[in-house]
């Protein structure tokens, strides 16, 4: 199922052809429970890298949602809220903790004193919608793909009580929950491979941390 294929469907299952405007705002709400819910699962974490450059405490990163664990070559790096750095600190060295700034940005501490590759757990960002923006209609990711369900019926559960249809709210979040309830125990089972998602627009923010190896 593509993201086009989604907003007819939903369409057509609400039959109510005025509302094609806003359908999207709908699959946003959905993409943001489902985020949620996935955040802190261990079976959908990923690694991913992100290289430091000499005297710029900066980093852009891209498809993060959560931040589970930061290290250089096995060494835990601290993760802090924003305000706990201070910018232009004027210390310089290898870095041991870093925050998210923005969206997606990452700043470390102290300013790093050379190029460092920091390897970082985290939960991806399944859609563009959770950084404001929209798929195009070709668009599609591995929740489409495997359990399309879930956002089939959490969007319908967002749809339904913006028309105040309250009675129907509960049958559909039921049914979303029992896809997720699926698709996690899927995943923690090894049933669905973890791949890369091209959708991803960076988000993080803070949670615990752990060296890789722990």
């Amino acid at each position: 199922m593509t993201y086009a294929d989604l907003k007819a469907w939903i369409a057509l299952h609400l039959q109510r052809s005025d509302l094609t405007s806003v359908i999207p705002n709908f699959i946003a709400l959905a993409e943001s429970d489902m985020q949620m819910q996935l955040s802190k699962q261990p079976s959908l974490y990923e690694w991913a890298t992100a290289t430091t450059a000499i005297d710029n405490p900066l980093v852009d990163v891209v498809g993060m949602y959560r931040l589970h664990g930061a290290s250089i070559a096995g060494l835990p790096l601290r993760i802090v809220t924003p305000g706990m750095i201070r910018p232009n600190s004027g210390n310089s060295g290898q870095p041991d903790m870093l925050c998210f700034e923005g969206n997606s940005t990452l700043r470390f501490y102290p300013t790093p004193d050379a190029a460092y590759t920091i390897d970082v757990l985290h939960t991806p960002i399944i859609s563009p919608s959770l950084a404001g923006g929209e798929s195009d209609g070709t668009a599609t990711n591995w929740i489409l793909l495997t359990s399309p369900a879930i956002y089939q019926y959490g969007t319908l559960a967002h749809a339904v009580g913006y028309l105040h249809d309250d009675s129907r709210v509960p049958e559909y979040a039921q049914i979303y929950q029992d896809a997720m309830d699926k698709l996690i125990a899927s995943k923690r089972h090894g049933d669905i491979a973890d791949s890369p998602d091209p959708l991803y627009i960076g988000m993080l923010d803070n949670d615990t941390w752990m060296d890789r190896r722990g």
